[in-house]
């Protein structure tokens, strides 16, 4: 499939584009004209935009992510690792109903931007769980439940994302979870500078010595039970690379089989730490 390479305005190149101030601007992407509207998420990957598509007004969300202005080979590697995250969420999407679904993905080589247009959900995990304050047992098991699906999936593709966290977690009708990106550009785009964010992602993510470790979906299951300490105290884990692994008697839960998934889940050591596949099969994932 071939993507268009798109000018908005002749009259600059290789300039550096405010993309955290584009509320109520238009852009061509992908031949389809969108209306920006409200700035609803970013990080290190980009800025998250609900957005309209003009011909039929159709709500959509637009991550504007960018890559490099002009036509040299930092710009080529960075748009190919944007076109691989689109294409990868596209498959991915297909098959499971739990990965945003990826509509179009278009490039502004005078900006040096990507955007990718995508499915609109209703808010972040982040923010819905800030909303909940608390969450009944049920309805944290039926959650956890679609993270663990979420973890299958990646599994299953080969995929370790290293920045799994609420923030990246889109929540639909019926507290639907999907997940947003899959960490395959975002690897790219920040080669320079650290990926993770404690206390969700995994030590050895984290780690200065990162960059020469092997990681494994391990990583990630680290980030999942970060997520369920999330949801069952409603705080993050309270981690620190240089202290100790966080404690799980603040407002202690008093199921046991949750509790066995966080101490297998948070432990500092990947190779004594649980796979995703141990998540599938424990008792509290399958009990209801």
């Amino acid at each position: 499939m071939m993507y268009t390479i798109g000018y908005n305005d002749g009259s600059r190149q290789n300039a550096t584009y405010p993309v955290a101030k584009m509320e109520g601007e238009v852009w061509l992407i992908f031949n389809e004209k969108y209306t920006i509207g409200k700035h609803i998420g970013d990080g290190g990957f980009g800025f998250v935009y609900a957005a309209q598509r003009d011909s039929d007004r159709k709500p959509v969300a637009i991550k504007v992510v960018t890559v490099a202005s002009g036509l040299g080979e930092a710009a080529r590697q960075n748009s190919e690792s944007v076109l691989n995250e689109f294409q990868k969420s596209r498959e991915l999407s297909r098959l499971t109903h739990q990965i945003v679904h990826m509509f179009s993905v278009d490039f502004n080589a005078q900006y040096g931007l990507a955007f990718l247009v995508m499915e609109l959900g209703q808010q972040d995990f982040e923010k819905y769980l800030r909303q909940k304050q608390i969450l009944s047992p049920l309805q944290r098991k039926l959650l956890w439940r679609q993270l663990v699906n979420i973890a299958l999936i990646l599994r299953h593709s080969k995929i370790v994302h290293r920045d799994i966290k609420p923030e990246n977690l889109i929540v639909f009708p019926g507290d639907l979870i999907k997940l947003s990106d899959l960490g395959i550009a975002k690897r790219v785009l920040q080669k320079t500078s650290p990926i993770g964010s404690p206390p969700y992602s995994a030590p050895e993510v984290t780690s200065p010595m990162s960059s020469y470790m092997s990681l494994t979906t391990r990583a990630d299951v680290w980030s999942w039970g970060a997520i369920l300490y999330r949801m069952t105290y409603m705080v993050p884990p309270d981690y620190n690379l240089l202290s100790r692994p966080p404690s799980f008697n603040q407002n202690a839960s008093s199921d046991p089989l949750l509790l066995d998934v966080l101490r297998h889940t948070l432990v500092t050591d990947p190779w004594k730490r649980a796979d995703v596949r141990w998540l599938a099969i424990h008792p509290y994932t399958n009990t209801l």
